[in-house]
């Protein structure tokens, strides 16, 4: 099962490197959290109404979405605020969810940090299929979300739709979430997203070289992070991202020698 999980692995990484670089850029780390927190929450949705998981997590991301920017146009509280009150409430809501529904407290820890056995076969190939219509996407949106990202005022001087592009690319994040959290973990989930693209950002010159670089990073991270968790015996996700942290700390430390010895030179 090792390979169609890997190639699995390999479309999320895809996805979430480019996807990632709008999460740095525009600052959107605690909502990814919260995105991630809110995955329990769907699964157990999925098993009281009898869908997959994934699709169940995916309706939850959009309703968490949707509550989070209906309050935010409400002006009573600040978006970590209420960011941090939709986030503990639906992954506290999730457990005790996932509980009454019968799930055992292992079942419950692999969600938490990921497990091969949790992934079902059957769902391999549609997360793939996911993975390259949500990234088709991305890339169909990027102009619109870049020029966004840079001013929303000049943004929607061109005509983009902002609130709808921030919707889509909050619901492209729910795509990775529901995708890659039953690998990675709830809890880890974001990480996926932050450091392959910050580690790109490192040397990237343009917004595109950073969405590549941070595709590779992340596939990299994937793909070696995966086999050694099970080679060394040790929960999948907090391996993928202690071999991220490492590629990102080697990226960081051969830039400060780089930016030392041009100071030198010059």
């Amino acid at each position: 099962m090792m390979t169609p999980v890997l190639i699995t692995a390999a479309a999320l990484a895809l996805l979430a490197g480019p996807l990632g670089c709008f999460v740095v850029w525009r600052r959107m780390a605690y909502f990814g959290d919260g995105l991630a927190h809110s995955a329990l929450l769907g699964v157990a949705i999925s098993l009281l109404i009898g869908i997959s998981n994934q699709l169940g997590m995916i309706l939850i991301a959009i309703a968490f979405a949707v509550a989070l920017i209906w309050l935010r146009t409400q002006r009573l509280l600040a978006t970590d605020t209420l960011l941090g009150i939709l986030a503990h409430a639906a992954l506290s809501l999730g457990i005790v969810s996932m509980a009454l529904l019968g799930m055992e407290d292992a079942e419950v820890h692999d969600y938490l940090l990921g497990s091969l056995d949790s992934v079902s076969p059957d769902i391999l190939p549609i997360l793939v299929l996911g993975s390259g219509l949500s990234l088709g996407l991305l890339m169909r949106l990027w102009p619109g979300l870049l020029l966004m990202t840079t001013s929303e005022e000049l943004a929607h001087a061109e005509g983009v739709p902002v609130r709808v592009y921030e919707f889509l690319l909050m619901l492209l994040m729910g795509v990775v979430v529901a995708g890659a959290v039953q690998l990675v973990g709830a809890l880890l989930i974001t990480s996926l997203l932050i450091i392959p693209a910050s580690t790109a950002r490192l040397f990237a010159k343009s917004p595109e070289a950073m969405g590549v670089g941070g595709s590779l990073f992340a596939c990299l991270s994937m793909l070696i992070g995966l086999p050694l968790a099970q080679q060394m015996a040790v929960p999948i996700g907090p391996a993928i991202v202690s071999f991220s942290v490492a590629v990102f700390l080697v990226v960081l430390s051969a830039k400060l020698l780089m930016d030392w010895a041009k100071s030198k030179k010059a």
